[in-house]
C-alpha cells in the first residue's frame, strides 16, 4: 500500500528531481519514484502486518515520514549519503519497534489510531454470587 505520496517526497527533498533525470532526458522519471514508494510501502505493510490489521483506515504521518525516508533511500541507489542511510536504518529501527509492540504506530493529524489486531482479549463465566442473593445460592 501506498502510505506516501510524490507530493510528500517532493515537500520533503528538494533536491528529489536530480535522482529522478537520467542521462539524455530532460524530464524526472515518475516511474522510478512510483517504484520506490511501492517498495518502501512494501517494507512498510511486511511489518505493519503483524500487529494491525491492513490496509490501514488511519495512516499517520510518522509513518508518511518513514515510508519518504525509505523510498529516497531506494532512490539514491549507489550515491545514497550518510544522512539518507540514517534515516533509513532509524525507519527500520521505528518499523521494528512497531511490530514487537514497544510502540503505537501514532495518530494521523486528526488524531485517530489505526485499530490494532494484537491487543488483549478477556472471556469469563457469568459471576456466581449477587449483590441480591444475600449470602444465599
Amino acid at each position: 500500500m501506498l502510505y506516501a505520496s510524490a507530493q510528500d517526497m517532493r515537500d520533503r527533498y528538494d533536491n528529489l528531481d536530480t535522482l529522478l533525470f537520467q542521462p539524455g532526458s530532460d524530464t524526472p522519471n515518475e516511474k522510478k519514484l512510483t517504484q520506490a514508494l511501492n517498495d518502501a510501502g512494501a517494507l512498510a505493510d511486511s511489518y505493519l502486518s503483524a500487529k494491525y490489521a491492513l490496509p490501514l483506515a488511519v495512516v499517520p504521518q510518522v509513518l508518511v515520514q518513514h515510508c519518504c525516508a525509505i523510498a529516497f533511500y531506494y532512490l539514491c541507489d549507489q550515491q545514497a549519503t550518510d544522512q539518507a542511510r540514517d534515516r533509513y536504518r532509524e525507519a527500520l529501527t521505528w518499523l521494528r519497534e512497531v511490530k514487537s509492540g514497544s510502540i503505537p504506530v501514532g495518530v494521523d493529524e486528526a488524531g485517530s489510531a489505526p485499530a490494532s489486531d494484537d491487543l488483549p482479549q478477556m472471556q469469563a463465566e457469568a459471576p456466581v454470587f449477587g449483590r441480591n442473593q444475600k449470602g444465599f445460592i
